[in-house]
Formats: C-alpha cells, sequence, structure tokens
C-alpha cells in the first residue's frame, strides 16, 4: 500500500471520531407576520370564545389534586385578557409598529364550541369600519392554569407554574385575509433558585392571581414579537476531527478569528481529502457566514453536498441540507430587513 492509500485510510480511521460542536450566535430576524405597509391604524379585539371543555378557570393544581379556588373574582378572565391585549399594545407602540392602536376587549360576547372557526370576513369589515382600523389582531381565546408543589427530593423548593394558551389571529379587511392563526402556549415557572441555579431562601412565590396576572403578560409579550425584527440566540454547528490543524481551527473559533480557521479548513477542502473534505466545506460555509458573506457561505455548503452524495454519507447530506435551509432562510430575512428600511 502506497503512501497516499496509507494517508487516506488513516482519514477515514480518523472521521470515525469526529467531535461535533455548537457555536452560539444572534442573528437580526424580521417580523413573522407580514404586516401591510399601509396599516397604520390597529384594532385589538377579544373573540371571547371558549372551548366546551375549557372550565378550569376558577380551579387549580395543589400536588396533582385538583382544587376550586375560594374568593376568586367573577371577572378574572376579562382582568387576565385586558392585561395580555394590554402589554402587546405596549410592546407594538414601543417599537412604533403602528400609528394607532385601539384595545376593544368586550365587542364579543362569550360563546362556546369544540371548533374554533376564523370570524366572517363580513364581522371583520364591520369591526373596522366601527373602530376606524386597517387592521385587526383578535385575541380568539385565552385560557390558563395554575399548580403549585411541595418541596420533594428532587425539588427541594415549594415552586408552581401557570400555563397559559391562547390562539392570536391578524385579519386584513381590505384584501379579506387572514394573515396569521397562532397558537401560543407559554409555562412560567418558579421556584427557590435563580438564574444561576442558587438556593435563594427567602425566595417568595408569587401567590396565584399574582401568577396567573404575570402569565398573562408574558402571553401578550410573546406575540407582539411577532410583528417586529429583534434579534433572536441560534446555534451553528462544526466538526472537529482528529487532527491538529481541526484541533488548532477550533481554538480559532472560540476566539472568534474566523481568517486564522478558514486558512487551516482550507487545508482539507480538495477532493484529494476524501470524506474528511465534507467536514472542512462545511466548517468552511459557517466561517463564511461568520464574515457576513452568505453567498459564499451556500458555495461552500453546495460543495460539501456534492463530495457527500458521491460518498454517499446521508447523515452528512442531512447536516448539509438543513444548513442550506438555515442559510437561504436567513438571505431571504437580510432581503426583507433590507426592503422595510427604504
Amino acid at each position: 500500500m502506497n503512501r497516499v492509500a496509507l494517508f487516506i485510510l488513516s482519514i477515514f480511521l480518523l472521521s470515525a471520531c469526529t467531535v461535533y460542536k455548537e457555536y452560539p450566535i444572534e442573528i437580526y430576524q424580521p417580523g413573522v407576520i407580514a404586516v401591510p405597509p399601509q396599516a397604520e391604524n390597529v384594532a385589538i379585539v377579544y373573540r371571547n370564545f371558549k372551548y366546551t371543555n375549557d372550565t378550569l378557570l376558577h380551579y387549580y393544581q395543589d400536588d396533582f389534586r385538583l382544587k376550586k379556588a375560594a374568593k376568586d373574582p367573577k371577572n378574572l378572565d376579562s382582568v387576565l385578557v385586558n392585561i395580555s391585549m394590554q402589554e402587546l399594545a405596549k410592546n407594538l407602540k414601543e417599537k412604533n409598529a403602528f400609528t394607532n392602536i385601539n384595545i376593544f376587549p368586550e365587542l364579543f360576547k362569550e360563546h362556546r364550541g369544540n371548533k374554533l372557526p376564523a370570524l366572517d370576513f363580513d364581522v371583520i369589515e364591520k369591526i373596522s369600519e366601527t373602530t376606524n382600523s386597517d387592521l385587526l389582531i383578535s385575541l380568539e381565546t385565552f385560557s390558563c392554569f395554575y399548580s403549585e408543589y411541595s418541596s420533594t427530593e428532587a425539588m427541594p423548593t415549594k415552586s408552581n407554574e401557570v400555563i397559559t394558551a391562547a390562539v392570536w389571529a391578524v385579519y386584513n379587511p381590505n384584501t379579506q385575509k387572514l394573515l396569521e392563526r397562532k397558537t401560543m402556549i407559554d409555562t412560567i415557572f418558579w421556584n427557590g433558585y435563580d438564574n444561576q441555579g442558587n438556593y435563594q431562601r427567602k425566595t417568595k412565590l408569587p401567590p396565584r392571581i399574582t401568577a396567573l396576572k404575570i402569565a398573562a403578560q408574558m402571553a401578550g409579550e410573546n406575540y407582539s414579537k411577532r410583528f417586529f425584527a429583534s434579534w433572536q440566540n441560534v446555534n451553528r454547528m462544526y466538526s472537529v476531527p482528529p487532527l491538529p490543524d481541526f484541533a488548532a481551527a477550533d481554538e480559532y473559533v472560540q476566539k472568534g478569528e474566523w481568517d486564522n480557521a478558514i486558512m487551516l479548513w482550507k487545508r482539507y477542502a480538495d477532493d484529494s481529502n476524501g470524506k474528511m473534505a465534507i467536514n472542512a466545506r462545511y466548517n468552511l460555509a459557517l466561517g463564511y457566514e461568520m464574515k457576513d458573506d452568505l453567498d459564499t457561505a451556500q458555495k461552500w455548503l453546495i460543495a460539501a453536498q456534492q463530495i457527500a452524495m458521491d460518498y454517499k454519507s446521508k447523515e452528512d447530506l442531512k447536516m448539509i441540507m438543513q444548513y442550506r435551509k438555515l442559510l437561504l432562510k436567513r438571505q431571504k430575512d437580510i432581503e426583507r430587513l433590507n426592503q422595510n428600511e427604504y
């Protein structure tokens, strides 16, 4: 066996011990909802729909036992819904998403059913005329449930939580289109530990009504994020085969020295390096993404895909295609953001 064959064989053997790592990055993403640019006046309404089996508002769970709450305000649903809608409006105003935002929590009487159909556009047209709005945000339904737990061996402190479930919809009365219907389920959990995992002996957990109000506020805040651009934390994958150059490149990655990492990866990007070129080319795509050169990143992924297909490496192909899809979405997001600036 000649030296070249030995080298290639060693590469194949070493690649079996490849370590995959995640690299956290922040990317700026546009709002998810395609709001018409001419939409300035927004009405936020409460649809006041309740599913037939949604009957636990005035109950809670105490160590997995269902109990009826004592002295609940009769208008608890209205209070929580108003808090959620107010928080949505507040966040939209802070981001200057619209010129005018008005809240109408009592346009609908409570109605129940097993299915939640979209609002009829005749109704939407009447609401838009009455409220002088060109976009309608509807809190279609809202429910929440509170639970509290005693300390256990696994969790040595008392704890409580609130689960909220809300369905939001956005209607465009001018085009008579449903722009979005989104189910948002959130869980807020409290215990005796801080964010760093340190036990805080004097921590006081919020009582039930307070916890419900906090959770309702969070529900409105979380939905508002779908309307405007924001920074999002995501992870990217890269590989570290057991070779000195890849280990050195990993150190450069940790320091953010992408030019040096790219220089080392390029040594293994040629076809003559066999399957190792897949790792190198995939890593090079990350390097160029971090340099904000997404076109070159895509080219390296296409090159990685070609050699992965030659070797029929299904796992590598799966990773490459996922990364290509993420990069393509990011490129489209950047185009949307640039268009919105003009």
